[in-house]
């Protein structure tokens, strides 16, 4: 009872530290040059079997779906595997490329493309991404798609071999390998065209207001395989300069989501400030890019990266619209990182707190009708995964409740808010 008591005090001063955090920053405040190093940060814990791509399309190793692979890409390398296909799925083959935290890259120059052909050679789909802050390695993660959809490329409706090809741009200052992590997710068709119900309102919506109240402790996840969940309200969370913190929450058809991220204002408002210090992404169930923010400065002053989503609905994935809408196409758990730049370690000794503030709006709508198991696929939202979120409340009476057991969690809240009441002085 006094550990609930202490944090309840300490997260007092988190919704006073708001009201100040906008005060005046002195004139002439400088921004720094990154340099090297992330001490201590974790880095991105790539899960599965390995397998080792090929130089050429000929004895490229096969990707089955619902299995993890892990690889490494080499500056300027090019990877490649094989998949087989039917003719009616829709499939996304991911690649997850992850520099060691602190690494040497340069902004647009350093850089993941994944392609994949269709047995004839065709493009059925690609994607091309880019580190795009300064000095800042962070996770590159997206897919190549091939769409079983009338209008789409014939050749891309075939049964057959399909080639995946990864690719590492060249523009490198860091000479180490990047671990690469891949996955083949398979969509089952829809019986009789059934897309399920569209949602209300559109894309073009405004975003919802942001939940407030006392946050609850939730350490985020090394990648997409340990995300931690999360549900509507706030969060707290801990991070080192450096890392890429990973979570997850159920988005149902017909719901959005809305995310906010949150650094506080430093204690001692010393150094020069930081281009490019937070930033966050979101990602779909089958780890495709759907949102980004840019990298929000950080001067000694509270800062936030905000990012919101078009309400989820099947037919997205054809629609006539920006990329972030068109890959808002299925239920499930979508994914949020958050990266802190390592150059943040000058306002900060050690962990920096995080300030999560998450909301899912809408209300479920009715989704297509599989001619298959979507859910085993890895699409959808079973009966447990929303119990899961419904038992998390972020906000309430009993909100700052750690679980049993989690005295580590219970100690870290502590510190979160000791560090904000601490900012006050």
């Amino acid at each position: 009872m006094n550990d609930r008591s202490t944090v309840r005090t300490g997260l007092a001063a988190v919704a006073a530290l708001c009201a100040v955090a906008t005060a005046p920053w002195p004139a002439g405040q400088a921004w720094a040059a990154p340099v090297d190093g992330a001490a201590g940060a974790r880095p991105y814990r790539a899960q599965g079997t390995s397998i080792e791509g090929t130089s050429d399309a000929q004895g490229a190793p096969p990707l089955k779906p619902g299995f993890g692979y892990v690889d490494s890409i080499a500056a300027g390398q090019k990877r490649h595997y094989e998949v087989r296909l039917d003719a009616t799925s829709s499939a996304y083959v991911s690649a997850v490329a992850a520099p060691r935290p602190g690494a040497g890259v340069a902004s647009y120059r350093d850089g993941l493309k994944v392609t994949l052909e269709s047995p004839d050679g065709a493009t059925c789909g690609s994607s091309d991404r880019k580190i795009e802050a300064s000095g800042v390695a962070y996770p590159l993660a997206d897919y190549a798609a091939r769409l079983a959809e009338p209008g789409s490329v014939a050749s891309c409706r075939k049964a057959g071999r399909y080639v995946v090809t990864v690719e590492r741009g060249t523009g490198s200052q860091d000479p180490g390998r990047w671990p690469l992590e891949l996955r083949l997710m398979v969509e089952p068709p829809v019986k009789g065209g059934d897309r399920g119900q569209a949602p209300e309102g559109s894309w073009r919506t405004p975003a919802p207001e942001p939940p407030e109240g006392q946050a609850r402790w939730r350490q985020g996840g090394t990648g997409f395989n340990d995300a931690r969940p999360l549900s509507t309200g706030v969060w707290a969370d801990q991070i080192k300069p450096g890392e890429t913190h990973f979570y997850r929450v159920p988005v149902d058809w017909g719901q959005r989501l809305n995310a906010i991220a949150e650094l506080p204002a430093s204690k001692t408002g010393e150094g020069a400030g930081v281009n490019d210090a937070l930033g966050m992404r979101a990602f779909n169930p089958a780890r495709g890019l759907t949102k980004k923010t840019s990298f929000a400065a950080y001067d000694g002053r509270k800062a936030r990266a905000e990012l919101d989503t078009a309400p989820v609905a099947y037919g997205n994935r054809t629609a006539r619209a920006e990329y972030s809408v068109r890959t808002m196409s299925f239920s499930g758990w979508y994914y949020l990182a958050v990266t802190v730049n390592p150059e943040v370690t000058r306002f900060f000794k050690g962990a920096v707190p995080l300030t999560l503030r998450v909301r899912v709006s809408g209300d479920p709508a009715a989704g297509p009708t599989y001619d298959g198991d979507a859910v085993r696929a890895g699409f959808g939202l079973t009966a447990a995964d929303k119990r899961e979120a419904a038992r998390a409340p972020a906000t309430g009476d009993d909100a700052m409740a750690v679980p049993a057991g989690r005295s580590e969690d219970r100690l870290r809240l502590v510190a979160y808010a000791s560090y904000a009441a601490g900012a006050l002085l």
